[in-house]
């Protein structure tokens, strides 16, 4: 069995404060009044020429808050910034595996922000240093953040400068009282594992994700790195419902009254790239990698639908698995899948890297076999027992 890589308009009656004011003074965001909401903070240290991901865990309040909209700024050197919910009630002191961290210090998490965490879901963040973030929910909509719940805070930041760089996030995360809300909301969190660009040369990643249950998104927005030239999400079957062309400072699309999407209906998105230099980029977390993700405020909550699960009785077991991957070449499902078994059989990144190229390389229309039949091997110990009828319809395409 084989493990997928883990995990990035204002509604309300209240607006906050207009981008770029600050009434508190020369501070980067001021905090939200008393009872209006809460405010988390992050600084770290980086030298001359670092990359990293870093990461520092915070405490919600000792009592449940509903947010209903977040605000986010970071000075000069983020890229993106993340807030998750966990599952702990104290701050870990170690990983998964052991490894040490200080409580309530600044670490490095370059591997990935959630890799080695129990993490349970996105509940803010944003991909601009001034500007639109990603949870914004309509009046009477709002996320539930758990009483006590440890939040993970995560900024990707670069110093491309030659002195020593001190950056700040800060984000604030805008409430309304248990007894308005009357649904609750979530982040649409989607992440295509399949990427592959070869050296200097143009590629595209894309993805299809299925509605578990009618939503209304009410934002959306893409994700790439500083490869992406161009990135589409649609409705299969419909128009297009979001374009954008760059990959920082991305714009945040609103659909005022909301874009209904019904439950059985597809999201199909994709990112294009332009590789020039001198080797090939698959997916990954650094700006040496890339990625191609949706994300979007919408409701009612869903972790299923947010998170491409295969199985919504089991979402968090079988989270990104209910995907369809779509290729950008012309091999059969045949000549895919012979060519996934290779990779797979590896058993390491590099293996897992040619599985990328395997899928990248494949016709658009043997998408849903190719698809089905490395679900079916990802997810069973025994494939060849379990995996007959998929491997059968592939071979035949």
């Amino acid at each position: 069995m084989f493990t997928l890589p883990a995990l990035v308009g204002c509604g309300g009656t209240d607006e906050p404060p207009p981008a770029g004011t600050n009434p508190a003074g020369n501070e980067l965001l001021a905090p939200p009044p008393e009872g209006e909401g809460i405010q988390f903070k992050m600084t770290t240290k980086l030298k001359p020429g670092e990359e990293g991901e870093h990461c520092m865990f915070v405490k919600a309040p000792a009592e449940d808050i509903y947010a209903q909209r977040d605000e986010v700024r970071y000075s000069k050197g983020s890229h993106h910034f993340l807030l998750y919910e966990t599952s702990y009630t104290e701050i870990p002191t170690e990983r998964a595996d052991g490894t040490p961290i200080e409580p309530g210090a600044v670490f490095d998490c370059s591997d990935g922000a959630t890799n080695g965490w129990d993490v349970t879901k996105l509940v803010g963040g944003s991909q601009n240093a001034v500007g639109s973030s990603m949870l914004s929910f309509p009046d009477g909509v709002a996320m539930h953040v758990r009483a006590g719940a440890v939040l993970l805070m995560n900024a990707h930041y670069i110093n491309a400068s030659t002195e020593v760089i001190e950056p700040e996030v800060r984000i604030n995360l805008w409430t309304i009282p248990k007894e308005e809300v009357q649904q609750e909301g979530d982040i649409l969190f989607m992440y295509n594992p399949f990427i592959h660009i070869g050296m200097a040369s143009e590629s595209r990643a894309r993805m299809r994700c299925k509605a578990q249950k009618d939503i209304t998104i009410q934002n959306v927005q893409s994700h790439m790195h500083a490869r992406g030239t161009g990135y589409e999400a649609l409705l299969v079957g419909g128009q297009t419902f979001y374009t954008s062309d760059t990959w920082e400072n991305v714009p945040v699309k609103d659909f005022g009254e909301g874009l209904q999407v019904k439950a059985g209906e597809w999201l199909d998105y994709s990112c294009n790239y332009q590789n020039n230099e001198k080797r090939e980029v698959f997916q990954g977390p650094r700006s040496t990698d890339e990625m191609c993700m949706l994300i979007g405020s919408f409701y009612p909550a869903d972790f299923a639908t947010a998170h491409c699960s295969l199985d919504p009785a089991n979402p968090y077991e079988t989270s990104g698995l209910g995907a369809e991957w779509v290729g950008n070449g012309n091999a059969t499902c045949a000549e895919t899948f012979a060519c996934v078994q290779a990779g797979l059989g590896k058993g390491t990144k590099e293996g897992f890297n040619e599985v990328m190229k395997c899928v990248e390389a494949s016709d658009e229309a043997v998408s849903k076999e190719m698809s089905d039949a490395l679900r079916c091997v990802l997810t069973n110990t025994d494939p060849q027992a379990a995996c007959k009828t998929e491997f059968a319809a592939c071979l035949a395409k």
